[in-house]
């Protein structure tokens, strides 16, 4: 083949979540092995973007609900731009998470869809 694991790895995510920021796709160590200077993939041109409630119904049979609720929780946490993406702190009051057992009379004082506010709670990206 004319591209390895890497390659199809972030191939796989472009497909589902889209193209990379440009700033982060020239930012990495191995950047310009998968990406040119325009951020495009170097060696995987041809796409085909799968949404992930569809990927949820389609391959792995959740109902329709369902696999919006999973949906609704995880995108924000796997938003490419980590300044923007979601933590686990931020997304605990989400309907999905409040309907577990396990938080019965749980609340967790944070919007959902906060980057954090948790005080302990990592943050993977200094604040600007």
């Amino acid at each position: 083949t004319k591209y390895g694991k890497d390659d199809d790895h972030i191939a796989q995510i472009i497909e589902l979540l889209g193209s990379f920021p440009r700033q982060l796709c020239l930012a990495g160590k191995w950047s310009m092995d998968i990406f040119n200077r325009k951020g495009e993939l170097r060696n995987i041109h041809r796409l085909r973007h799968w949404a992930l409630p569809d990927v949820l119904r389609e391959k792995y049979h959740f109902s329709r609900e369902d696999s919006e609720q999973i949906s609704e929780l995880l995108i924000p946490m796997l938003d490419l731009n980590p300044e923007k993406r979601a933590n686990a702190g931020g997304m605990s009051n989400h309907g999905f998470i409040k309907e577990a057992a396990a938080m019965e009379n749980k609340n967790v004082d944070v919007p959902v869809g906060n980057r954090g506010g948790i005080e302990g709670w990592a943050c993977e990206v200094k604040k600007r």
